[in-house]
C-alpha cells in the first residue's frame, strides 16, 4: 500500500541531499580535474532527481525499472568520481546524494533490495578510493545498516496501517450489518411474520404462500444472527469484477462472472487503467456511434480481460507501428502495465471488424 507521508519525507531528505552536492562541488570546482565534466555531472544531478521525485511521486510510474536506473546511475557517478576530481579524492562527485537510489529501493521495495543496493554502492566507493582507513569502512558500514533498518521499519509501519485499516472497514462493515439488521427486523421480517399468519385462510394457495414466507423467515434470521465474514475482511485485494462494472455506459457493456474475481489491489488498479485507456482509444478513433464490450472471465488460475469494439478496426501493422513509436499508449499504458504484471497483452484487429484486446494475468482468485 501506498502512504504519502513517506514519499514526502524521502522527497525532503532527496532534494537536502542535492542542494548539498550542488554546494560541495561548486566550491570544489576550481581545483578539480575536469570541471566542465563536474559542472555536466550538476546538471544531470539535478535533472535525474527531478524525474526520479515525478515518478517515485504516483504508485503507477513508480517502476521497477525507474528504481533500479536510478541505483545503475548513482554507481556510475560513484565509479567516475576519481577521474572527475581528479588524484588524491576522497568523496565521490556526489557525497550523500548517492544514498537516495538504495533508500527508494529500501522504502517501495524490500529492506533486502536495499541493503544489496547500499552494499553495491558502497563497494564501488571503496574501490575508487584510494585511502583505506577504518573510518571509511565504519562509515559504509553504516550507510548499509541505516538503509536496510529504514526499509525494515517502513514495512513495519505499512503493516500496522493495514492492520488499522482492515479494523476499520471491519467496524464499518459490523455497523453497517446491525443497520441492515434493524431495517429488515422492522420491515421484512414484520411483513413475513403477517404473510405466515394470514395467508392460510387463502386457501390452499395462501397455505403454500405461508410456508415460503416461513422458509424465507427462517433463512433471513440465519443470516442476521450469523458472523460469518466479520473477520475474513482483506482491504489488501479487490474484487475485479466490481472495479471493471464501473466501466459500464450507454456505449460500454460490461460482462463479469457471477462470483467475485479477487486480485491484488495493485493488479486491479493497473488493470483499471489499461481498460480505460483501450476505451479512451475506442472513443477517439473507433468511429462516431462505435460501441465496446468488455469480458472477464477466469481460466484456471489466470484472469483474462478482453475488450472489444465493433469500430472502424485498421491494420495490426499499423497498430504494431503506433506500439514501437508510443502512440495511442499502446506502450506504455497498456502493453506495459500488462507486462509489469507478468501477464501478456495481446491485440487482434482488422479493417472494418473493430479492435480486441485481451489480456491474460496469472494468480486471480475466486470467490
Amino acid at each position: 500500500m501506498d502512504v504519502p507521508e513517506i514519499f514526502r519525507g524521502y522527497a525532503l531528505v532527496r532534494v537536502t541531499a542535492l542542494v548539498y552536492v550542488l554546494a560541495v562541488d561548486a566550491v570544489r570546482l576550481p581545483s578539480v580535474a575536469h570541471p566542465a565534466v563536474l559542472v555536466a555531472v550538476m546538471l544531470a544531478v539535478s535533472a535525474w532527481t527531478a524525474f526520479t521525485l515525478w515518478s517515485y511521486a504516483s504508485p503507477a510510474r513508480r517502476r521497477t525499472w525507474v528504481l533500479v536506473l536510478d541505483l545503475v546511475a548513482t554507481l556510475v557517478l560513484v565509479a567516475l568520481s576519481p577521474w572527475v576530481l581528479g588524484p588524491g579524492s576522497e568523496q565521490s562527485v556526489v557525497p550523500l546524494w548517492t544514498a537516495s537510489a538504495p533508500m527508494a529501493l529500501a522504502l517501495w521495495r524490500d529492506w533486502s533490495w536495499g541493503v544489496l543496493a547500499a552494499v553495491l554502492v558502497s563497494v564501488v566507493d571503496l574501490a575508487a578510493m584510494t585511502s583505506t582507513e577504518v573510518a571509511n569502512w565504519g562509515g559504509k558500514l553504516g550507510f548499509v545498516l541505516l538503509t536496510g533498518g529504514l526499509g525494515y521499519l517502513v514495512a513495519a509501519l505499512r503493516r500496522s496501517t493495514c492492520e488499522r485499516e482492515r479494523i476499520t472497514a471491519s467496524a464499518a462493515a459490523m455497523a453497517e450489518r446491525a443497520r441492515l439488521s434493524r431495517l429488515v427486523h422492522d420491515g421484512v421480517l414484520q411483513v413475513l411474520a403477517l404473510v405466515e399468519r394470514d395467508a392460510p385462510s387463502f386457501g390452499p394457495r395462501g397455505l403454500l404462500m405461508a410456508t415460503a414466507a416461513r422458509q424465507q423467515e427462517v433463512e433471513l434470521r440465519r443470516l442476521l444472527q450469523s458472523d460469518h465474514g466479520e473477520d475474513d475482511i482483506d482491504v489488501t485485494v479487490a474484487d475485479l469484477a466490481a472495479v471493471l462494472d464501473r466501466h459500464a455506459s450507454a456505449s460500454v457493456t460490461i460482462s463479469t462472472p457471477a462470483g467475485r474475481v479477487l486480485v491484488d489491489n495493485e493488479v486491479a488498479a493497473e488493470l483499471d487503467q489499461a481498460v480505460s485507456e483501450v476505451l479512451t482509444n475506442v472513443a477517439r478513433h473507433a468511429g462516431p456511434g462505435a460501441k465496446a464490450w468488455v469480458l472477464l472471465e477466469r481460466e484456471g488460475e489466470d484472469v483474462v480481460v478482453s475488450v472489444r469494439d465493433n469500430g472502424v478496426g485498421g491494420q495490426l501493422e499499423d497498430f504494431e507501428d503506433a506500439h514501437r513509436r508510443g502512440r495511442f499508449g499502446v506502450r506504455h499504458s497498456i502493453r506495459s502495465r500488462v507486462s509489469d504484471l507478468g501477464g501478456v497483452a495481446t491485440l487482434r484487429t482488422a479493417p472494418g471488424r473493430g479492435v480486441e484486446w485481451e489480456f491474460r494475468i496469472p494468480g486471480g482468485r475466486a470467490q
